[in-house]
């Protein structure tokens, strides 16, 4: 038996609302994810377990900035002096797509001879005391996958606690309108029944999904996306018991979603309706404000700098207007800002993923100029 610290998705390097950033203008969603990592090596070490897990996405992309990487070895240096061996696999968002590529955890695994590293998308079995850890990285497709889940399945140890970690949607679980960037999706039934515990990396949320199998989730809220809507955190697995004990992050940036009803409302009632629905707010929090069936004329008419104030210590605040079908055929729809503007907050919801999204945005804008004879 033995207790094992597992860190769900980390993605260490993501970047979120481009335009909110410290006073040396780092972006302030990138150092939530780093500041949650470092928490979870904090507590991994406070509770002394026999060993860790990481469960993939560590990195959100493959090619992270030398800061990140140097934040990961830093980490892993406080795990190998507390004495701690690991066991880590790579995820759908840091395994790269051609294997000539590299990755980065090949050159952690030529400095850290205490943690076992399946990033090559082939299947490893690993001893950490007691337990036989059978480690399935992400694959290049869902049937490679599948091969390597078999080739995992064999080495199972009869004298021995067999458990199998990956990172895997699964179709048990509720269908998402927009599936991950190189998601592979098999049925739970694709794991042998040889393994006694399953813990896996992938969707953000702490769920249990069967009375062997658990989704570790992820260190710090994403976006309001995820569901189910749980605390982040680590998870500690006895498997000894074959339980999963949850331990939540104290510093994940809330996320917060409130409506108003909106009909028949003027500027100022708007803005007065949405502090009152925001009241108690967590400060520092992404706030989402729906505003039903609202008025296209009067929403037109309050900056989002307005809203924001409203909110008091939020982080950010996000509306999401809904005018109503009747309301647009009678007054038009929202306001369309200049093309700059629309580039720009289309970017700001894409994945980025090893850009920089200011120098994107820059260089978008400089298109759009020099498509209407400007110069810069």
């Amino acid at each position: 038996m033995a207790r094992l610290v597992t860190l769900g998705d980390a993605h260490l390097g993501r970047t979120h609302l481009a335009h909110l950033r410290d006073d040396q203008g780092r972006n302030l969603r990138e150092e939530d994810f780093l500041r949650s990592f470092e928490w979870a090596v904090g507590r991994a070490i406070e509770l002394e377990p026999d060993g860790f897990l990481w469960l993939g996405d560590v990195f959100d992309h493959a090619r992270p900035t030398y800061r990140t990487f140097s934040r990961v070895l830093m980490g892993l240096k406080r795990l190998r002096e507390a004495g701690l061996r690991g066991v880590a696999i790579s995820g759908n968002h840091d395994t790269p797509r051609v294997r000539g590529t590299g990755s980065p955890y090949q050159a952690l695994e030529e400095v850290f001879d205490n943690v076992d590293f399946a990033w090559a998308m082939e299947a490893r079995a690993c001893d950490l005391g007691h337990v036989t850890v059978h480690a399935v990285p992400q694959a290049l497709s869902v049937e490679d996958l599948r091969t390597e889940l078999e080739r995992a399945a064999a080495s199972v140890r009869a004298d021995a606690t067999n458990l199998l970690i990956a990172h895997v949607a699964l179709t048990s679980l509720p269908t998402r309108a927009y599936p991950d960037i190189n998601e592979l999706e098999v049925e739970e039934a694709a794991f042998g029944k040889g393994f006694d515990l399953v813990v896996l990396g992938h969707y953000h949320a702490f769920q249990k999904v069967s009375k062997r199998t658990w989704y570790a989730g992820s260190t710090d809220t994403f976006s309001f996306a995820d569901s189910p809507d749980v605390a982040k955190g680590l998870v500690v697995i006895d498997t000894g018991v074959g339980t999963a004990e949850h331990h939540p992050n104290p510093h994940e940036r809330p996320l917060v979603t409130c409506s108003v009803r909106a009909a028949g409302m003027g500027p100022g009632e708007l803005v007065d309706a949405v502090e009152r629905a925001a009241k108690g707010t967590p400060r520092g929090a992404i706030v989402r404000v729906f505003l039903n069936q609202i008025d296209p004329a009067a929403y037109r008419q309050v900056s989002n700098e307005q809203f924001q104030e409203a909110v008091s210590g939020a982080l950010h605040v996000q509306v999401e207007p809904d005018f109503g079908a009747e309301a647009l055929a009678v007054q038009g729809g929202p306001q369309i800002g200049s093309l700059e503007q629309e580039w720009r907050a289309y970017i700001e919801l894409q994945d980025l993923s090893g850009l920089e999204r200011d120098k994107v945005a820059a260089l978008g804008q400089r298109f759009l100029v020099a498509g209407r004879g400007e110069t810069v």
